[in-house]
């Protein structure tokens, strides 16, 4: 499957990888579609990407003004399977905030393509955390 996203769905995405459990398979299918996703060093800092640990929890919080253009990703059925399972089963939506980024993902994994939309400044306000 492949997967137009940009930063802030690839950021969202990563923060509900993440938070997943399960046994070793699914962690290391996890782990490989997080890798993909991952913004690099240059992405970091062109967004201004900062981490911040609140009761043992990492959030990760961006500059809204900034952005990045989409890129297309790749993923094996075993890795597109446990992103359909991730999105369709994560009960902590907020359904305003994330529906700038969720909407087209969820669009892209019925149809298994996205066009990447640019992101808003709603967008990065929904910083993503993993409580």
């Amino acid at each position: 499957m492949f997967l137009k996203l940009h930063h802030t769905q690839r950021l969202n995405l990563h923060a509900l990888m993440g938070a997943q459990r399960g046994d070793v398979a699914t962690i290391r299918t996890l782990w490989a579609a997080e890798d993909k996703l991952a913004l690099t060093n240059e992405e970091e800092k062109a967004v201004e990407l900062r981490r911040e640990f609140i009761a043992g929890q990492e959030r990760v919080v961006w500059n809204p003004a900034m952005s990045l253009p989409a890129k297309e990703y790749e993923f094996t059925e075993a890795e597109s399977a446990r992103i359909r399972v991730t999105v369709e089963t994560w009960d902590g939506y907020a359904a305003n905030a994330d529906r700038r980024w969720l909407e087209p993902v969820l669009i892209a994994l019925a149809t298994k393509t996205l066009a990447g939309s640019a992101p808003t400044t709603d967008d990065a306000k929904m910083a993503c955390s993993t409580s």
